[in-house]
C-alpha cells in the first residue's frame, strides 16, 4: 500500500489519489501532477530524499519555474550518466538521512520522501522525521509502503 502524507504548518493530511502495490519511485514519478496542484507555486524549490533520486530530480527538473535537488540514502556506484551528470553539478549526492541534513533550515519549499523512513528504526525515525521538516518551508510529503523485513538499528 501506498501513502502519501502531507505535513504542513503542523497540520497532517492524506494526499489521495493512488491507490494499490507499488514501488514508490514510480508513483512519485506519477504523483507529480498531483502534487503540482495540491501545491502549486510552493512546488519551486525541492528535495527528493529516496532510491532513484537522480530519476526523479530528472523529471522535476523539467517542470517549469521548478528547481529540484535529490538526497540517496543508499549506494549510487552503478549510476549511469545522466545521474552522474546530477552528481556532478552538486543536485545530486549521497548521505545517510540518520544524521543531520546538510541544508540550511527552510531550504526547500518542499521535500519528498519516498521508500527512505520504511526500514529506521523508531530511534532514528524519531531523529528523521524532525530533520526533514527542518529543512523544508512548506511541506514535507512522505510515501511509504510496508517493508519487507524490519532492521534492529
Amino acid at each position: 500500500m501506498l501513502m502519501a502524507v502531507q505535513v504542513c504548518s503542523g497540520v497532517t493530511r492524506m494526499l489521495v489519489g493512488l491507490k494499490g502495490d507499488y514501488t514508490c519511485t514510480a508513483e512519485v514519478l506519477r504523483a507529480i501532477p498531483i502534487l503540482k496542484k495540491a501545491y502549486g507555486d510552493n512546488m519551486r524549490k525541492i528535495l527528493h530524499v529516496g532510491p532513484d533520486t537522480c530519476a526523479v530530480v530528472s523529471t522535476l527538473l523539467k517542470e517549469e519555474e521548478t528547481e529540484a535537488w535529490g538526497l540517496e540514502p543508499y549506494d549510487i556506484e552503478d549510476a549511469d550518466a545522466t545521474c552522474k551528470n546530477l552528481v556532478r553539478r552538486g543536485l545530486a549526492r549521497v548521505a545517510d538521512i540518520k544524521f543531520p541534513l546538510p541544508y540550511r533550515a527552510k531550504s526547500f519549499s518542499l521535500v519528498i520522501v519516498s521508500d527512505a523512513l520504511d526500514y529506521l528504526s523508531p530511534k532514528y525515525l524519531n531523529r528523521t522525521l524532525p530533520e526533514l521538516a527542518r529543512v523544508a518551508s512548506d511541506g514535507l510529503v512522505i510515501f511509504t509502503g510496508i517493508p519487507c523485513k524490519l532492521h534492529k538499528n
